[in-house]
């Protein structure tokens, strides 16, 4: 796979979330259901492929890197998706439908979920920098600490405009930094003299 391809796929997701979360509600009520629900729907293809960086970058360090890349990004994958199916499609259906009382459950199993889904990224981000650092060095360790900061921050910021935008480009930039280490020409040989 060419760097730029690596570099694709590995932040792409992110900054698709992150353009999307510009226009993220900040609060679910009856005149953002509507909009909050079908933003939502639009996301379930494209929040899974996130928990892709994490696989992408480990297995270059081998088969056991990428296996548990590979595991850690699916439980992101599917942890938060679930979050954004219930916090989002059923929590926006609810609102509109008038039944804005029951979100509060809704919204407290996906919090639940979503602890998981970011649990999963963090590791799968310190997976990927350990492996990232075993094949680059130390030209791999921004990259992995600007996507491991970006994990973290998706618990409190989701993709909401703010936190949750700055925790996607982080992940999507730290990403990409780590996809340009471990795919770095390797040093010329020495010229004879």
């Amino acid at each position: 796979m060419s760097r730029r391809t690596l570099a694709l796929l590995v932040a792409l997701p992110a900054l698709a979330c992150a353009i999307v979360g510009l226009t993220h509600p900040m609060r679910l009520t009856e005149a953002s259901a509507e909009y909050w629900r079908n933003m939502h729907i639009a996301l379930i293809p494209i929040f899974p492929l996130i928990g892709l960086a994490p696989w992408l970058i480990a297995r270059r360090a081998g088969v056991w890197f990428g296996r548990a890349g590979a595991i850690l990004g699916y439980g992101f994958a599917t942890f938060y998706t679930a979050l954004d199916i219930l916090a989002g499609v059923a929590g926006g259906a609810l609102v509109m439908a008038g039944d804005s009382e029951v979100t509060g459950a809704v919204f407290g199993i996906g919090r639940i979920l979503a602890n998981v889904g970011v649990v999963s990224l963090v590791a799968g981000c310190l997976v990927a920098g350990v492996a990232a650092f075993r094949t680059a060095g130390v030209a791999a360790l921004p990259g992995a600490l600007l996507a491991t900061v970006g994990a973290v921050l998706v618990q409190p910021g989701h993709v909401y405009l703010g936190l949750g935008t700055v925790a996607m480009v982080l992940f999507a930039g730290g990403f990409v930094a780590m996809a340009f280490a471990v795919t770095r020409p390797a040093p010329a040989a020495a010229q004879p003299a």
